[in-house]
Order: C-alpha cells, then sequence, then structure tokens
C-alpha cells in the first residue's frame, strides 16, 4: 500500500464558501449526509455574496489552489458547495487529473437526454438574477432551454444564506419557502423535472418532491452519481 497522502479511501472532496448557517442533515456539508467519507476545504475570504455578486478573475486562483490542495491529500473526486461555481468548472477541471464536478448544473445535458428534447425543465436557483449563460455555458447547456425561479422574496432564505444577516434559521418557515417556491415554479411552467442549482435547497429534496411529484436532481445526486464511478464495488 503507497502511503505520501493526508487521506485514503476518501471520495469526494468539497470546495466550500465561507458561512455560518446551520447545515442540516441532507446539506453537502453535513457529514451524515453521504453513507460515505468526505472531506471540505473552506475558501477563506470568500462568501455567497462575493461569489454570486462580485465574481471577480482573482477568484479563481484559489479555488484552483484548493483543489490541487484536495488532490495531493488523496481525494478522488471534488465538488464545490455551491452550484456557481460552475464559473470554474472548465478551468478547474484543466488543471487536476481527477474528477470536478462544481455545480448541480452539470447535469443538465443528461436531464434534457433523459426527458427529450420538448421537456419543460426547470433550475430553481438562490438567485436567478446572478445566474447567467455562462454558468450554463461551462455546463454544455443554453440558459434558454431551461425555465429559471430564483429565491428572491423569500426572507428566510434570503436573510440568512444569501444576505449572511444572521445564522440561526426557523426551520419550518425556511421549508415552507423552499417547498413554496417549488411548488409554485412547477405549477406555473407546467415542469417535467426541477434541478435545484443551490446545494442549499438539498436537504428539502424530499419535501419539494412529495409537493411536485416530479424527478428532482440536485448537487446530492450527483455527488453520488461521482461516488460510483471512483469507488466501484466487486460483485
Amino acid at each position: 500500500m503507497k502511503g505520501g497522502r493526508l487521506y485514503y479511501d476518501m471520495p469526494i472532496g468539497i470546495l466550500c464558501l465561507e458561512s455560518l448557517f446551520p447545515k442540516p442533515r441532507g446539506h453537502m456539508r453535513n457529514p451524515l449526509t453521504y453513507g460515505f467519507p468526505t472531506v471540505t476545504r473552506v475558501i477563506r475570504g470568500v462568501d455567497i455574496p462575493r461569489l454570486l455578486f462580485n465574481p471577480t478573475p482573482d477568484l479563481l486562483e484559489p479555488f484552483i489552489q484548493a483543489a490541487k490542495e484536495l488532490e495531493a491529500d488523496g481525494v478522488q473526486a471534488i465538488t464545490g458547495s455551491c452550484g456557481f461555481m460552475a464559473r470554474f468548472q472548465n478551468q478547474i477541471a484543466a488543471e487536476l487529473h481527477i474528477p470536478v464536478f462544481l455545480s448541480s448544473l452539470l447535469q443538465l445535458p443528461l436531464v434534457r437526454l433523459m426527458h427529450g428534447e420538448k421537456a419543460e425543465i426547470g433550475v430553481l436557483t438562490a438567485s436567478s438574477q446572478a445566474l447567467t449563460p455562462a454558468h450554463f455555458a461551462n455546463c454544455a447547456t443554453p440558459m434558454e432551454s431551461v425555465h429559471i425561479r430564483g429565491m428572491e422574496g423569500n426572507p428566510e432564505f434570503w436573510e440568512t444564506i444569501i444576505e449572511g444577516k444572521r445564522h440561526d434559521f426557523d426551520m419550518e418557515r425556511l421549508e415552507a419557502e423552499i417547498v413554496g417556491s417549488a411548488a409554485a415554479f412547477a405549477r406555473e411552467k407546467a415542469l417535467d423535472a426541477l434541478v435545484l442549482e443551490c446545494t442549499d435547497l438539498s436537504a428539502f429534496s424530499a419535501p419539494i418532491q412529495r409537493a411536485i411529484n416530479l424527478p428532482v436532481y440536485d448537487i446530492n445526486s450527483l455527488v453520488e452519481y461521482a461516488y460510483y464511478a471512483v469507488c466501484r464495488k466487486d460483485y
């Protein structure tokens, strides 16, 4: 057995933004979410507002450096704690020798193929104003090929997750906002499938699915997919 690494049997490394709001089970940064180990690496000085609303070119290098460190430490694949990291998908993947999948939006081409060219695919995002054609281009999907709805106008979500005004959740209120937004979106656009851009929505993916009765794709479905690619089992 070869040594020289920090981690062994560590399938997934997670590049994380700075944040202090709760990460309930179902959130990718909660270690009980998956049935396999993960390790996180926080990009110091980069929070959610910075990545969403002020993504200056100098942000790229800290992400590349952290990803390279995780690879050197022994992780087998790397993901990200915010779907807006799609902005850096191609650049970071080109620098590493392991799989990189920074955004749940990477599932969009497969979702389109699975549901057909006429299907109504929705993307529920943290901020529809911050999501751009460049994010979609890095995920090989035209922005105009999907419906988009943001979480703007939902104070429990917005004040804690986006603005960071406070660190505590009213979980019932937060769930009501998220599920209500998803249900209204699915109804208004007659969706055939829903993709959750925001990783903070994933803890509520089950109640979302119960409310809309549709396939729901999120960062957790992508992480599980990647895990089985890098950690095959014997049959």
